[in-house]
């Protein structure tokens, strides 16, 4: 048959807007029935285990943005046939991009590594804006490697079982930074983990990326109906969940679930050396973390994501910075934002402007600074009465409230301007503040000696909900506090390994306490409402929203993490964590479900615990 006959029988029925195949018919470029306009081309390879894949099913797919893993979109008006020796394929002819942001990716459906058609051999590559490759000579490689660094970025826009990736048309940022994400774990020209992300700042796990990658490769390259490909779909196969019948829907699986039969995946078979360096023994879990240093960062305090991502840490100095990393954790800030009053800064805040602020111990003051980093505070914003600012939190209507060892709650409008100094209410050295969807406020009173074992409770005006403060659920000098979904309360414990978590109303729902690994600084809550904690031994906990653990026992474990301060979500689900000892920044990659950010937007949305 020739190149033309096979296209026309295989695929009469695609046009603009139809699916990419790439098949192992012959080889050459196949022109569309029709008129296809002057255009330009990508080439690549597929390959498993180093092996090329011959006669494989390339898809080209825009992301959509109706909905969450669903409604993805072919993306073609031209064929090409990939090389039945090399794995060689050329997208040639031309295509029209949605949008030059519309976020591309590539998937192989089965083909053969010399032993045969492998159905089961799904792989993937994300290539992100759809006009970075409007240009010739674009070059890409699918792999094992690929589809790990694919998956891992994306894990929250993707569900086993499906190729399709998406968002919500409110989450459009989010989904664009995880593809971008996808650049600091793989170089798509060579194909290979990085050690390094490009701005050379973040530390890259190769050797997890390669390991995952190597136990892929085993299931890519095999013909057998038992063997690698099925002891990898049970090992990934999540408790109550559905076995993955691909080799995309176990990496989904264990992208989404890191604590799942780490040992067993481990001991998987393996394409043995196909790529390295991989890991030598077991991991504590399978979470992919990038350790991120510059823009000034030093003891890096209670941090914010902003509108587009971009993630913004307080630095314990004086006089103070704050210091700025983009989505994809690149220095911004140079030696870090100064100015304003900045003092000892403890936490900062993000408020509807893209303005940060921030709760400055050193000379009990609030600064303020613009996106670009310009302050816009003076010498700082202060009140009579207000003293040692722990945490701050701003509302949607700009007001910002400081959690303060004076025993009291200043309240600032989005003016700088001293609005109300708060006291009552049980305040037993405030340390931290969250508001709730109707902008209420919420305590966590942290004074150690003696000790409280109290939150407190005010309306956005300051009228206290318990004179006294509330007590119980294993509450023991509460040093963070987070609200979820449906206004439940979670306190993070520093003089005791659990978390508490109360009621709207303040009732204990916690028992004695969910227990923990170790102490724990500071918690956030994702869009699937549940809870993620920074624990003072340098890992992270997942907890169901009913306090069940879905981490293993130890938390997840980033490589020199060695005390978790302060941890954020962001909008493409990436869990951002600060450590004081190491003055770095680390990212758990596509961890969590996204989040509406910045905070102040969730809360003014009433959309905490939720999607965005």
């Amino acid at each position: 048959m020739s190149v033309r006959s096979c296209a026309r029988a295989a695929f009469a029925m695609v046009g603009f807007g139809g699916a990419l195949l790439i098949t192992g018919c012959g080889s050459g470029v196949v022109e569309m029935i029709g008129s296809p306009a002057e255009g330009f081309s990508i080439s690549g390879r597929v390959q498993g285990g180093q092996q090329p894949i011959t006669g494989a099913s390339i898809s080209l797919y825009v992301a959509g943005t109706t909905g969450y893993g669903v409604n993805a979109q072919p993306l073609a008006s031209s064929i090409s046939v990939a090389s039945d020796k090399s794995g060689i394929f050329h997208v040639s002819g031309s295509y029209q991009c949605p949008s030059p942001t519309a976020q591309v990716y590539l998937i192989s459906s089965g083909g053969n590594t010399g032993s045969g058609i492998n159905n089961r051999a799904v792989l993937m590559s994300a290539l992100g804006n759809c006009s970075t490759f409007e240009a010739p000579g674009a070059f890409i490689n699918v792999s094992e490697v690929s589809t790990v660094a694919s998956v891992y970025a994306l894990a929250q826009f993707m569900k086993a079982g499906s190729t399709d990736v998406g968002t919500s048309s409110t989450n459009v940022v989010g989904l664009n930074n995880a593809f971008a994400t996808v650049n600091n774990l793989l170089d798509i020209t060579s194909g290979q983990a990085r050690t390094l992300t490009p701005a050379k700042n973040g530390k890259v796990p190769q050797s997890t990326i390669n390991t995952l990658a190597d136990i892929m490769a085993a299931c890519v390259n095999s013909m057998q109906p038992e063997g690698p490909c099925a002891e990898l779909f049970t090992a990934a196969t999540p408790p109550g969940g559905t076995a993955p019948v691909d080799t995309l829907a176990a990496m989904v699986n264990i992208a989404k679930n890191p604590g799942l039969n780490v040992t067993k995946i481990y001991n998987l078979p393996t394409a043995q050396g196909a790529y390295e360096p991989s890991l030598t023994s077991a991991p504590n879990d399978w979470t992919l973390s990038i350790e991120y240093s510059g823009g000034g960062l030093h003891q890096g305090q209670l941090p914010a994501v902003d509108a587009q991502g971009n993630v913004w840490v307080p630095s314990h100095l004086d006089p103070g910075t704050i210091s700025e990393f983009s989505p994809t954790g690149e220095p911004l800030s140079g030696p870090g934002f100064s100015g304003g009053g900045l003092s000892y800064p403890e936490a900062v805040a993000i408020d509807l402007n893209g303005n940060v602020w921030a709760a400055n111990e050193g000379n009990s003051s609030v600064s303020e600074h613009t996106s670009g980093g310009t302050p816009l505070s003076g010498t700082g914003f202060t009140m009579p009465g207000m003293q040692f600012p722990y945490d701050l939190a701003v509302d949607g209507n700009g007001n910002v409230f400081t959690a303060d060892g004076n025993n009291t709650v200043a309240k600032f409008n989005s003016s700088g301007s001293a609005e109300k100094l708060i006291t009552g209410g049980g305040l037993d050295v405030p340390f931290a503040v969250a508001l709730d969807g109707g902008e209420n406020l919420w305590i966590a009173n942290g004074d150690s000696d003696p000790q409280a074992n109290t939150l407190s409770k005010f309306s956005n005006n300051g009228v206290t909900a318990a004179t006294t403060g509330f007590s119980g659920g294993g509450l023991t000098v509460p040093y963070f506090v987070a609200v979820d979904a449906t206004g439940n309360v979670w306190a993070a414990n520093f003089d005791s390994p659990q978390v508490s978590e109360l009621s709207s109303s303040g009732m204990p729902l916690s028992g004695a306490g969910y227990a923990m690994p170790n102490e724990v600084s500071a918690l956030a809550i994702d869009g699937d409402n549940t809870v993620w904690t920074a624990n003072t031994d340098g890992s992270v906990s997942h907890l169901a929203n009913s306090g069940a653990a879905i981490s293993p026992e130890s938390g997840y474990v980033s490589s020199d993490a060695t005390a978790a301060v302060g941890l954020v979500i962001d909008g493409s689900g990436n869990v951002w964590t600060t450590d004081y000892y190491v003055d770095s920044l680390f990212e758990y990659v596509g961890a969590a479900a996204p989040v509406t950010v910045p905070m102040a937007l969730a809360v003014h949305n009433n959309a905490l615990g939720a999607r965005p």
